[in-house]
């Protein structure tokens, strides 16, 4: 595979800039037959750090996401490397390394806040469970009684002894999603996993569930991953943002920096589609052509069927991949695209 020009600083030239998440050239494959579905993603996500990961349905976002934290059983991690505070995961049996790991350096946050919770049972108990085996709390004290209640009243749960006695079918979508991430929360992880966290939920909810999630990253000093097809409102969120496409990571952006630089057509191409207060009906644009899903390869780029600038060598060339993890990085062959951090 090629390689991007270096970057003028990197986790590796600055000690005080070590990540909490780092992957290393990873490739996702099926177990049923060994096809590379995601193929030599490698990026950082710092502590604090709110990380982005964008794409089409059909990318691969969440099934990469899903098999790097062990949440995937049909796939498997084919290759590359996973460190996790500076500590390298075995590639024979991450799954099992890697579970170990959710629930307490790594809280999890899932796409259905419907699903999420057990209907036949108290919201009191689900969460004074999640803190018996994240922290020891016996279920049935005060001193486990006390923290949930606690952890209610911090997702601003209206009437959190009562929340605490009553059933998840008692409460609206953005409720649930609320409790779903207390839960999260009463792990105090390091790294918290957000997949898809506002889908079922209508546009207002959406908003306040996001401010919730990037409110307890600061409150906490939380570092988290957000997965999302919605590229506006990751763009309002996060401070970096992974893009993934036919199971290749094209690019790599600080948020502040989009519209300053140019970024992947890609990337753009998912922006040209955004409505927007300056945008005329006129100016939103769809991208032509069918989308490729995830399994592309690393021959060429999954995009170049669809982009407007493609030239012989963007189906050629070996896929560009983000060796260095800089601030920027873009994999296209004619250079368009932030590489330098």
């Amino acid at each position: 595979m090629m390689t991007a020009p270096a970057p003028e600083m990197t986790t590796e030239t600055d000690p005080a800039m070590t990540p909490l998440l780092d992957l290393s050239d990873v490739t996702i494959a099926l177990r049923q037959n060994d096809r590379k579905m995601v193929t030599g993603v490698s990026l950082s996500v710092m502590p604090r750090e709110v990380f982005g990961i964008v794409g089409e349905s059909g990318s691969g976002k969440t099934l990469f996401t899903r098999t790097v934290f062990g949440l995937h059983e049909d796939t498997y991690l084919a290759g590359g490397t996973v460190r996790f505070n500076g500590r390298a995961l075995p590639l024979n049996g991450y799954r099992r390394a890697i579970k170990k790991m959710l629930g307490k350096e790594i809280g999890y946050i899932p796409q259905d806040p419907y699903s999420s919770l057990n209907p036949s049972m108290r919201v009191g108990r689900q969460l004074t469970e999640a803190l018996y085996l994240s922290k020891g709390y016996p279920m049935r004290s005060q001193k486990a009684q006390d923290a949930a209640v606690a952890l209610l009243a911090e997702v601003g749960i209206p009437e959190p002894e009562l929340a605490f006695r009553q059933y998840p079918d008692q409460f609206s979508g953005g409720m649930r999603q609320r409790i779903v991430i207390a839960i999260a929360l009463s792990q105090d992880p390091e790294l918290m996993i957000a997949d898809e966290p506002t889908t079922a939920l209508d546009a207002f909810t959406q908003r306040r569930i996001m401010d919730l999630i990037l409110e307890r990253s600061r409150t906490r000093g939380l570092a988290v991953l957000l997965i999302s097809h919605n590229l506006e409102l990751l763009r309002q969120s996060v401070d970096r943002l992974g893009v993934l496409y036919g199971g290749q990571l094209l690019n790599v952006a600080a948020t502040a920096d989009i519209g300053a630089r140019e970024i992947h057509p890609y990337t753009q191409a998912l922006f040209d589609c955004v409505p927007g207060r300056d945008k005329r009906l006129a100016d939103i644009a769809s991208i032509p052509g069918e989308p490729v899903g995830a399994g592309f390869g690393t021959t060429g780029c999954a995009f170049a069927g669809r982009c407007a600038f493609a030239q012989d060598i963007c189906r050629s060339a070996p896929l560009v991949t983000n060796t260095d993890r800089g601030t920027g990085f873009s994999a296209c062959v004619l250079g368009k695209g932030a590489r330098h951090g």
